[in-house]
């Protein structure tokens, strides 16, 4: 038995499902306060945050691809034997994951742009707006630790 739903509800599920993915309230820029701590303040420039991203959705599967390139090229056990049938692997899983990524920055573009920005759901590589190719996840693992916080002072070991 397979059951129809009309398009509106299908529509208005997967728009409320999008909004409620963070529970986060946004406070987008980051300053150093009075008592030298690094808090978020919110900004005009947040309520462009949703069409940014989607403006960088349709770059992101370029970006992992070029970067899995670059990544499977300075593989150096895998050349020459193996190079050719991994890099392309690499490049191809790049490619689908950056694909995957960019179709989530999209959705949360949009609830970012209905929202103005305010609850934050676009996350922070979505922003980027360059060619620069990036190692997707994926591929790479996680990324190193930051070493300086988000108003750009370094890290001690103590926080």
């Amino acid at each position: 038995m397979v059951l129809l739903l009309p398009k509106r509800f299908v529509r208005v599920v997967a728009v409320a499902a999008v909004l409620c993915m963070r529970t986060g309230v946004a406070h987008s820029a980051w300053t150093v306060d009075a008592n030298g701590t690094c808090v978020q303040r919110w900004a005009p420039s947040d309520l462009v945050r949703g069409p940014r991203a989607i403006a960088c959705a349709p770059l992101r599967p370029v970006r992992t691809m070029a970067g899995g390139a670059e990544y499977a090229w300075n593989k150096n056990e895998w050349w020459p034997w193996y190079g050719v049938v991994l890099g392309a692997a690499v490049v191809g899983v790049s490619g689908a994951a950056g694909l995957v990524e960019g179709l989530w920055w999209i959705c949360t573009g949009v609830g970012d742009t209905l929202t103005g920005g305010y609850f934050e759901l676009t996350p922070e590589a979505g922003l980027d707006f360059s060619l620069r190719p990036e190692v997707s996840a994926v591929i790479a693992g996680s990324p190193p630790a930051p070493t300086e916080d988000h108003c750009g002072r370094p890290l001690t070991a103590a926080q």
